[in-house]
């Protein structure tokens, strides 16, 4: 059997039509199917102060909240980077010494119903649970007794469970916080 140079040319167009077809399928499934670490979360939208910031002042944009940091303490901020987690970042106050002080905030979009509240009651001492106000907005607060022991303070704001912790919980300390958490105010 004598194949045509006609017919031969057509195979060849074909074999390469196909062979370029399935390599796109191909290329395209590997685009389209990404491992979930390799997903990142879309940005928030990042607020910006309202108002200038006063002496000791810094603003958490994700929250909109201002704070006032105490005279010879140090401030820093984190956010997570966890697509599984999306907004959740936190800020510390700290002040090194004998005796250390650590507030620290932690505020997450993931747990932000009122039942947050009170699954947080169940890690409290209940004698010492009582009702709070954050700049308007209402929590809880109580001691957490155990490897974590700590005051804490938990509100939501605009559907963002916000959490405020004094380390270690000495009387004196949680008189830093309530301070602190006076003067707090959000945009």
């Amino acid at each position: 059997m004598k194949i045509r140079p006609l017919t031969m040319l057509a195979l060849a167009v074909l074999v390469v039509v196909g062979v370029l077809y399935f390599a796109d399928k191909r290329t395209s499934s590997k685009h389209t199917t990404v491992a979930p670490e390799q997903i990142k979360p879309s940005p928030t939208p990042q607020q910006r102060p309202n108002r200038a910031l006063k002496t000791n002042e810094k603003f958490i944009a994700p929250i909109g909240l201002y704070i006032t940091v105490p005279e010879e303490m140090n401030f820093r901020e984190e956010t997570a980077d966890d697509p599984s987690r999306p907004i959740i970042g936190g800020f510390y106050i700290e002040k090194e010494g004998a005796s250390g002080y650590q507030f620290y905030g932690v505020y997450s979009a993931n747990n932000n119903t009122a039942d947050s509240l009170e699954k947080a009651k169940k890690e409290m001492d209940p004698a010492t649970i009582k009702e709070v106000t954050v700049d308007g907005y209402k929590g809880i607060e109580g001691l957490v007794t155990g490897p974590k022991n700590r005051y804490l303070t938990y509100i939501i704001k605009d559907g963002i469970l916000v959490s405020f912790s004094t380390i270690p919980p000495t009387p004196e300390n949680k008189e830093i916080t309530d301070q602190i958490l006076s003067i707090v105010s959000f945009q």
